[in-house]
């Protein structure tokens, strides 16, 4: 017989191992594969960890992560497949999980898994939305709030993807903003080193971006902008970096502005962060976010941010404080905003020094860890005590 949340409460407080299953559906988790990386490795030394996902060949590098972390990763079958619920009642089951914390992106409905580990007496069912609901459809509204209903608790990774579930019907009182964090990258190897890497010149002006080469990033809006840019600085360099079906647009779109040789569109690069060092500023013309890592990146390497104003970024970047907030979806204003900082190196290094700041007191995995840790602690009638900032968090922490 499974343990009721009372029992489970009362031994977790004797210092029993809490089990944790991490599960998403997406076959392309991006972001939220790292999330959950993070989350593993935060609680690895004091919990039974695993991970629900799938392991086709863009996912697979989440299962072999994880795994080396030390979760217990299991493969889904498509959702699609008869065997898929199968799959996940009989780990529930032999794993006694405690802990069922599902990750998903806007529209993603879930018809087994959160049922599932409802039905099987799993303490909290935990839920992270990671992007904002923008669907003006109330049939797929209903069908969201209808197969997340199993679910105990939400986590939104900001507050402005928070108000996007409430607005559809998602109760107030079950929602709790856990913003994303981002491990500290280290000591990078110099602006320098960074340009040669990239084959640009020492004293170039340099804008970079970094993310998936998608609509949603807005990357055809910073090209737009750079015809006004090259006017200004002649010898500009737009790094690009990222991967994506729009790669072959957006080289045609730069040549047919003219602007070819200003773009530089390089790819995937696993020292991506490392690489920030060549810039003067980071820019992300998105146009929505859930809560972007890339400028947390960005700032944990002292670069001023130039983004526009969209869910979750106006949480990040302090207007006027970090960096420069523009409308979404305005090449004029991009071009404006990075102009006017690749004018002002003493500006530059004002909002570099206050993003770096920001960046250690508000966006660090610790943090989101801890934050994390609560939520399941309070669903599961676990007492704890507040952590200090920046500790390592942890899931029993006892009054």
């Amino acid at each position: 017989m499974r343990r009721s949340v009372d029992d489970r409460g009362s031994r977790r407080g004797c210092g029993d191992r809490l089990r944790v299953c991490y599960y998403t559906r997406s076959a392309d988790p991006s972001g939220m594969g790292a999330h959950m990386l993070d989350l593993i490795r935060a609680f690895a030394g004091e919990s039974e960890l695993s991970i629900l996902c799938r392991t086709s060949e863009k996912a697979r590098w989440l299962s072999d992560r994880a795994a080396e972390l030390g979760a217990v990763a299991v493969p889904l079958p498509s959702p699609h497949d008869s065997a898929y619920p199968r799959v996940i009642v009989d780990f529930v089951r032999s794993h006694q999980v405690d802990v069922f914390h599902g990750h998903a992106g806007w529209g993603w409905e879930d018809p087994d898994g959160f049922r599932i580990a409802k039905a099987e007496g799993v303490g909290a069912v935990v839920l992270t939305h990671h992007l904002p609901f923008l669907i003006h459809d109330r049939r797929k509204a209903s069908r969201l709030l209808e197969t997340t209903a199993p679910v105990d608790h939400f986590i939104a990774v900001s507050s402005g993807l928070r108000h996007t579930y409430e607005r559809i019907g998602v109760p107030s009182d079950r929602f709790t903003t856990v913003p994303n964090g981002i491990h500290a990258r280290g000591r990078g190897p110099g602006r320098l080193a960074a340009r040669q890497a990239l084959e640009l010149s020492p004293d170039q002006p340099v804008v970079m971006t970094a993310g998936r080469l998608i609509k949603m990033k807005g990357h055809r809006y910073l090209i737009d902008a750079v015809p006004e840019l090259v006017r200004r600085f002649p010898r500009l360099a737009v790094v690009v970096m990222g991967r994506g079906a729009l790669r072959d647009s957006l080289h045609d779109q730069a040549a047919a502005l003219g602007v070819g040789a200003a773009v530089r569109i390089v790819g995937h690069r696993p020292n991506a962060r490392m690489l920030l060092d060549a810039a003067d500023v980071f820019v992300l013309p998105s146009r929505h976010e859930g809560m972007p890592l890339a400028a947390m990146e960005a700032m944990d390497a002292g670069l001023p941010v130039v983004a526009t104003r969209s869910i979750g970024t106006d949480e990040v970047v302090v207007d006027g404080e970090t960096g420069t907030l523009v409308p979404t979806e305005d090449p004029g204003a991009l071009a404006a905003a990075l102009a006017a900082l690749l004018a002002d190196p003493d500006r530059r290094a004002t909002y570099g020094a206050a993003g770096r700041g920001r960046y250690l007191e508000h966006f660090t995995v610790e943090h989101m860890a801890a934050r994390t840790a609560a939520v399941y602690r309070d669903v599961l009638g676990i007492s704890g005590t507040a952590q200090a900032a920046g500790t390592a968090p942890s899931l029993l922490a006892s009054a």
